[in-house]
């Protein structure tokens, strides 16, 4: 559903006195800051700022600890806020969870989940109307990459209130 918390996987960055920060800047323009937060020899971290304007463009980090990059935070329109994240929950090198925020307003609009594992995202969440709530719900239940079920909320109180099957033999409430 969405949510006004940060996006799946984000960590607010931290920054000690930038002694484990590499900073580097490309012939093109581009900060690269990479952080071993830790002291490991392992980078936590590693942020773009593609203009040199002071904004972090992506960023990718480890939100588990595991030594990898799971997690891509992405600030389209340089605005200093995450517009988009990616995130791999599972460890499989896959995107289990996307989470989009389509108006600007710091809060996810759009949320992608992989629920079953199986490396494919099979429920997404809608708020439509910008009100920080969901409308909507498209759930692939067979895993096919089709989608199965649309739920709706059809009066605005927040609450999913209509199902439509798409496939007639996911319906639980169909004779077969």
């Amino acid at each position: 559903e969405p949510t006004t918390e940060e996006p799946a996987g984000y960590e607010e960055p931290t920054h000690d006195d930038y002694s484990n920060t590499i900073v580097a800047t490309t012939t093109d323009g581009q900060t690269i800051y990479t952080t071993d937060a830790d002291g490991d020899g392992v980078a936590e971290e590693v942020a773009i700022d593609a203009d040199s304007d002071g904004n972090i463009d992506r960023a990718y980090q480890d939100t588990d600890g595991d030594g990898r990059l799971d997690t891509a935070l992405v600030d389209r329109d340089d605005d200093g806020y995450v517009d988009a994240a990616y995130a791999d929950t599972d460890g499989d090198g896959r995107v289990d969870a996307v989470q989009l925020d389509r108006n600007e307003d710091g809060v996810v609009d759009v949320d992608a989940r992989d629920t079953d594992g199986d490396g494919r995202i099979d429920t997404v969440s809608v708020d439509r109307d910008y009100d920080g709530r969901e409308d909507l719900r498209a759930t692939d239940t067979d895993g096919d990459g089709d989608v199965d079920v649309v739920a709706t909320d059809t009066d605005g109180d927040g609450v999913l209130d209509t199902e439509r099957y798409v496939d007639p033999s996911t319906n639980p409430y169909a004779s077969h």
